[in-house]
């Protein structure tokens, strides 16, 4: 797991003043609105005595920790201990917990879990088609009992759907291959364009393409874990897919799907819409959640590569990549450490700035490494 991205902690709708408890890169966190309805995330666990914040309440614009009735501010910064009543002047410089980055996008609380400065930063997938009335959105969610890595290989696959899903042959069709394709790449990652005769979609979906006709998709990775998938079943009628994966810990990963449709836009065919999505989902389930070994891996070594895996392989690259430069958190060291009673944190942006603060950062491999 990295730090320094952009990560989806819960649905927008779920958020309230209300703190809600999320769990991100094996760490706890807390996410809640303010009085005046902005979302914030800051590390669960209070440095005073380790209460646990999503376990409080909010007064006005801060947190307020069950423990002892600390008081945070959405900066992190501790504005109140009871304990040394209301004169207590100006507080401990370390009476504070890391704070993240948050914002609000496509019904989605984004949170940035590192310390890097903003200008520096891979930027959120973006999804121009939000909010425009030739486009209908749903946003849904989901788990898997599986490794992020392993569910960002799935999602890059483009040999898969022929056998996995309820649009492929199952090698029915002697003649079916994946040609060579070209990577489009930018500087944030890359994406592969194909060009199928897939059976016609069933149900009210039936209509808008007949047997033998050409279905054009693009599928890519933007950052460590987005990913946009665009189906053009017909030239008036195209499926925008974008996908935001948060490891929950090594072994579990909650994805967050923003699905646009140019097409049957009334608000009574979502539900349609979201099924059919779904039942590809659960189809996914059925293979990653038996896959051998559960994590995925960053190199081409560990298993067999085609050239049909070209977009897969160049994302192994990239997060190598992204590995050497000392964002990936040592999970052995981090297990190590937690069996004792050192508790550690994901860094924040305002740990560049001070190094007083009460819990260590988790451990990152080595940069090169």
């Amino acid at each position: 797991m990295f730090i320094n991205f952009w990560y989806p902690a819960e649905l927008a709708s779920a958020v309230t003043t209300k703190p809600v408890r999320v769990k991100l890169l094996g760490q706890n966190f807390v996410v809640f609105r303010d009085a005046q309805g902005q979302p914030h995330c800051l590390a669960n666990t209070c440095v005073h005595r380790c209460g646990s914040l999503s376990h409080g309440w909010t007064e006005g614009n801060n947190i307020v920790c069950p423990y002892h009735g600390w008081r945070f501010a959405g900066d992190g910064q501790c504005v109140r201990i009871p304990s040394l009543g209301p004169d207590a002047g100006a507080l401990p410089t370390r009476a504070r917990v890391d704070a993240y980055p948050t914002v609000e996008r496509y019904g989605i609380i984004f949170v940035f879990l590192g310390d890097l400065p903003e200008e520096e930063r891979v930027p959120i997938l973006p999804i121009p088609e939000w909010g425009d009335a030739g486009w209908r959105s749903t946003v849904v969610s989901w788990v898997f009992k599986a490794n992020w890595l392993r569910v960002m290989d799935n999602a890059l696959d483009l040999t898969h759907p022929e056998y996995v899903h309820m649009f492929g042959l199952k090698g029915k069709d002697p003649s079916w291959q994946i040609p060579d394709y070209p990577l489009d790449t930018d500087r944030w990652g890359a994406y592969a364009t194909l060009r199928s005769k897939p059976p016609p979609p069933s149900g009210i979906w039936r209509h808008l393409r007949k047997q033998g006709t050409e279905v054009e998709s693009s599928t890519g990775f933007h950052g460590l874990n987005h990913v946009k998938t665009s189906i053009r079943i017909t030239p008036r009628a195209v499926v925008l897919q974008y996908l935001y994966e948060a490891p929950i810990d090594e072994l579990t990963t909650r994805t967050f799907m923003v699905s646009a449709r140019s097409f049957l836009r009334a608000n009574w065919l979502d539900s349609s819409a979201n099924q059919r999505n779904m039942r590809v989902v659960e189809e996914d389930r059925a293979i990653l959640e038996q896959l051998d070994p559960v994590r995925g891996s960053v190199t081409t070594s560990e298993d067999f590569s085609l050239r049909s895996d070209a977009l897969s392989v160049h994302y192994r690259h990239s997060v190598a990549e992204y590995q050497a430069r000392g964002w990936r958190i040592d999970l052995a060291a981090l297990r190590a450490s937690s069996q004792g009673t050192q508790h550690h944190v994901i860094p924040s942006p305002a740990r560049r700035h001070s190094a007083s603060w009460v819990f260590p950062p988790v451990p990152l491999l080595a940069r090169g490494a």
